[in-house]
């Protein structure tokens, strides 16, 4: 990966460029026949996106000047992480979701860039550690958060997930 590389802390005026980064991803799992995040096609949004980007966890990165992938990063646990995780609510945790890559910059390392810049922020902010789910017969992602440090701590079955019952795969980076 070359060019310059910015994080940006997604503001209010950015909201229709990250809805447009998350349309897109949900497209390109279409065509590869997941069913992943497609409530977003039908203005579902599960994470709440727009709220998020107004508490500051949402954060998306420029390489040129050009959008390269987003994430959110939660400050505290969500429904959502609570059902999976099992635990009370703790601001111990920073919770990462929705991990996208822009497709044209798609295997050039934007993902392992977005993971360190997450954990770098949970740092700064005093987490002990940065949590995420990914579904379970995902091979590239498992890999791809095991590659990056990230420790499997165990599996949520039979998750309703997009109209359909899932595993997931919990795994955390714990900060030093």
């Amino acid at each position: 990966m070359s060019g310059k590389i910015e994080l940006h802390q997604a503001k209010s005026k950015d909201g229709a460029l990250i809805n447009s980064i998350l349309i897109q991803t949900v497209q390109w799992l279409q065509s590869r026949g997941s069913t992943q995040w497609s409530g977003i096609l039908e203005g579902k949004d599960n994470h709440n996106t727009s709220e998020a980007i107004e508490r500051g966890e949402v954060f998306y990165v420029t390489i040129e000047h050009q959008p390269a992938g987003m994430f959110i990063l939660w400050d505290q646990q969500s429904e959502w992480d609570a059902a999976l995780w099992k635990e009370n609510p703790t601001t111990d945790y920073s919770y990462l979701h929705r991990l996208t890559i822009v497709r044209e910059f798609a295997g050039q390392g934007v993902s392992e860039l977005l993971l360190k810049e997450a954990k770098a922020y949970a740092k700064a902010m005093g987490k002990k550690a940065v949590r995420l789910d990914c579904i379970a017969d995902n091979p590239h992602l498992n890999k791809l958060y095991q590659h990056a440090g990230f420790s499997y701590k165990g599996q949520a079955k039979e998750i309703e997930a997009d109209g359909h019952k899932t595993n997931f795969n919990l795994y955390q980076f714990d900060i030093n």
